[in-house]
């Protein structure tokens, strides 16, 4: 970091980001050797035990908040993106409305020079993903695109662990409003701190009694339910005006407007 800036952007992902693009990483934190990186963290899953790996890229983000004092000596926010994802302040001037992912912009990796701007290393305050509305509130979602099981069980163990108490769980089933992949964007220290003590609290839920493993598209059921906590925990952070609303534009490298799921 120079006396200039102020913002340390990390690259979360078990691939390479397009390399034409390297220049926007400070650091790339990855569940295995990314061969291309320049400054790369190795974060196993089995750092976090034989079930580490359904913590999903929520392993990586813990191992950035126990590191984040000596990774971020110079800065005031931390930007994280993944290999394919990013948020853009600014609405696109390229790409394609996604079809399965309607609140996303995706774009080509060669259109990846129009958002130069997304990863400016001088930022002002926090940016936040794009919100979407659940109809169904967190349980009908929930119940439709996962196991309901997992849920109940994860609300469970935050009462249980005093993580939540018993009128925050209900708002927390209740919630309308979700931001998807919202641990990308942009974090003061203080948020990150805050909200990642408290994700990593929860993160015990993987060694607990009411934790069933998954195969399949359920096998990174922790890292779902982390995201639920993690997008209610910023509202919250809003609501209470530690954080401001500002939102900005979710960005998907996909050279179709399927997105495919994540492997």
């Amino acid at each position: 970091m120079t006396m200039t800036t102020n913002t340390l952007n990390v690259c979360l992902g078990h691939v390479p980001f397009p390399a034409d693009y390297a220049r926007h990483i400070d650091l790339m934190v990855a569940p295995k050797l990314i061969a291309s990186a320049q400054r790369l963290a190795i974060v196993d899953d089995n750092l976090f035990g034989p079930n580490g790996g359904a913590l999903s890229e929520y392993g990586q983000l813990i191992w950035i908040l126990d590191h984040l004092g000596e990774l971020t000596p110079d800065c005031a926010f931390i930007r994280i993106f993944h290999y394919r994802r990013l948020v853009a302040a600014d609405a696109p001037t390229v790409g394609r409305r996604s079809v399965n992912l309607p609140y996303a912009t995706t774009i080509r990796a060669d259109e990846l020079g129009a958002f130069d701007a997304a990863f400016d290393r001088t930022t002002q305050q926090e940016l936040f993903n794009t919100p979407i509305g659940f109809a169904g509130k967190m349980l009908g979602q929930y119940a439709l695109d996962h196991v309901l099981e997992d849920l109940l069980n994860f609300v469970n163990f935050l009462v249980e662990s005093r993580i939540l108490n018993a009128t925050e769980a209900a708002s927390f089933l209740s919630v309308q409003n979700h931001i998807p992949s919202c641990n990308i964007g942009v974090f003061s220290k203080d948020s990150y701190n805050w909200t990642f003590q408290i994700l990593k609290a929860a993160a015990q839920f993987l060694h607990s009694r009411h934790f069933i493993p998954r195969s399949g598209s359920q096998r990174r059921s922790a890292g779902f339910l982390l995201e639920r906590l993690h997008s209610f925990l910023i509202f919250k952070r809003i609501e209470l005006g530690a954080s401001p609303a500002r939102f900005g534009h979710n960005v998907v490298l996909s050279d179709d407007v399927n997105v495919s799921a994540t492997h």
